[in-house]
């Protein structure tokens, strides 16, 4: 598939030419075979998974657990390592308040790493099992500067929902072998090809409404041998292999951490999203984002009094651009570029840490790009804040 008029497959914006979409860090835009997979579930597939000996319940069984091996296949993971969630937030504390659970992975109390530009996703959760959490901190030229020492858990992002950062993630593992390695994939599982293997990941997690599947729906992998030791934090149907008025014995994976009715019709919509992701090919989306990269930074660097919060172009980094204008407030500037129906996101970005500690401010403004967008989305853009800059001086 080609990226060149791919806005044709995204309903929203093939009946919108004229709206420049620039909010792909909060969610992405869902093409028509998502769209259509989802109705078409529930239009002639639609019935509960793992239970019903009859014919509609064992083809929607079947359906489901495709999806999973297509979200294995994605990542380079084995089908059992594979446990759906409702997003990456919620990976996040099930895996938190599990591994608070199991003595036989990590201590009570543990030694935690993470970084100063995490999404509260990554910091909130693991603060209810621990006071023992450590920052590496945010350099002048947005990198991180990562800490000497032993850890027991190092949870990262692999890319900043805010400046656009990609640490290394490869080098981090191999600076902290003895740590309980977790990667939130979330800003990057669209824009880069991740293989769990090659990185050695104990675990990651990501969620499907940023590639451009249905919301709801999200992964968490983690290495098999983890995942069996790991305590389930939800209990209830589906999940069990036996239960008595004493005692309760677990399902085997991925069964054991997936309580309740899982979302059937998202995971449809999230295997849909996967197919078009590979159809273009990772590698050619990576690219084009590069070039795209380059452009938009280039071109907002041009805006005078705009200051860019993202590594220059020699930093590994994707295509999300926070920035703030002298003396005009980001949500100003937001309802500005909405008037010329370009949408972006104006706020703390879910990292206020790294907003009012880090960078000392109380919010920016925030433009991220995906496949779909183009070097006339990143003209438009300029053009209106070059508008928006006389405007106010």
């Amino acid at each position: 598939m080609e990226i060149k008029n791919i806005k044709k497959h995204f309903p929203i914006l093939s009946q919108n030419p004229d709206f420049t979409y620039l909010d792909n860090a909060a969610t992405t835009q869902k093409t028509k075979k998502v769209i259509k997979s989802i109705s078409r579930f529930y239009r002639q597939h639609n019935a509960n998974v793992h239970r019903g000996i009859y014919e509609l319940s064992e083809k929607a069984t079947e359906k489901y657990e495709e999806v999973r091996k297509t979200a294995a296949k994605f990542i380079g993971a084995k089908e059992k390592e594979i446990v759906f969630t409702s997003g990456t937030t919620d990976s996040f504390n099930l895996l938190a308040r599990s591994l608070g659970k199991t003595p036989e992975i990590v201590k009570k109390n543990p030694k935690i790493l993470i970084t100063e530009i995490e999404h509260h996703a990554n910091y909130l959760p693991w603060r209810e099992i621990s006071d023992d959490i450590h920052f590496a901190r945010q350099k002048e030229d947005f990198t991180i500067e990562w800490p000497e020492g032993d850890f027991d858990i190092v949870s990262i992002t692999h890319a900043s929902n805010v400046t656009g950062l990609m640490p290394d993630a490869k080098e981090v593992r191999k600076k902290y072998p003895k740590a309980l390695f977790i990667l939130d994939a979330a800003q990057s599982i669209a824009h880069k090809k991740i293989d769990v293997k090659n990185l050695d990941v104990d675990f990651l997690a990501f969620s499907s409404h940023k590639m451009y599947g249905p919301t709801g729906i999200g992964v968490l992998y983690g290495k098999q041998e983890l995942l069996e030791k790991l305590y389930p934090l939800k209990v209830g149907g589906g999940m069990i292999a036996e239960v008595t008025k004493k005692s309760a014995k677990w399902a085997e994976l991925p069964e054991r951490h997936e309580a309740g009715t899982p979302p059937i019709a998202q995971a449809i919509g999230l295997q849909a999203a996967i197919e078009f992701l590979e159809k273009i090919g990772m590698e050619k989306i990576e690219e084009y984002e590069k070039e795209l990269r380059k452009y938009a930074f280039e071109e907002l660097s041009k805006i005078k009094g705009l200051k860019l919060f993202h590594p220059n172009l020699e930093i590994d980094a994707g295509t999300v651009f926070s920035f703030q204008l002298e003396g005009i407030h980001p949500h100003d500037i937001a309802e500005m570029l909405s008037e010329r129906n370009i949408a972006v996101r104006a706020g703390h970005h879910c990292c206020q840490i790294l907003h009012r500690e880090v960078l000392k401010i109380p919010a920016s403004t925030r433009a991220s790009f995906a496949v779909y967008n183009t070097k006339d989305d990143v003209d438009k853009l300029a053009k209106r804040l070059n508008e928006i800059v006389k405007i106010f001086t």
